[in-house]
């Protein structure tokens, strides 16, 4: 376990904090612009935009970074590369190594009041043939 704790702050000190782009909370779409560079791709839903960066780990993260602006300021950033920082709360859990989603055991999610889970069953009715 201390060997893990090591290895990652070593890999979060892997660039010196200049080297990294930083987004902070509440800078505006054209500061980010202007930090991080045109975004690869921009969506839009309702007040909210995401522009989406790579990051050159899309297919072993599974994702581009992603900047979440409500209005014209940032509220949510998630970045795997490691020249990027937010230095705010991310939503996101950290990146989990790939030898580590191997070992951990899958769990089962217990239905809360939030998320009520219904069993359902399914059966075919048939009809008659109409004459």
């Amino acid at each position: 376990m201390p060997r893990r704790l090591l290895l990652l702050s070593l890999l979060a000190c892997a660039l010196p904090l200049g080297a990294q782009a930083v987004v902070d909370p509440g800078m505006t779409r054209a500061a980010v612009v202007a930090r991080l560079g045109t975004p690869l791709l921009t969506r839009t839903a309702g007040d909210a935009s995401y522009l989406f960066y790579r990051n050159g780990c899309e297919r072993r993260c599974g994702m581009h970074d992603v900047v979440v602006l409500s209005g014209d300021a940032v509220v949510d950033a998630i970045f795997r590369s490691a020249k990027r920082r937010y230095s705010g709360q991310s939503s996101s859990p950290r990146a989990i190594p790939p030898a580590e989603a191997q070992r951990a055991k899958a769990t089962r999610r217990e239905a809360t009041d939030s998320a009520l889970v219904l069993p359902i069953t399914i059966k075919a009715i048939k009809k008659d043939p109409v004459p």
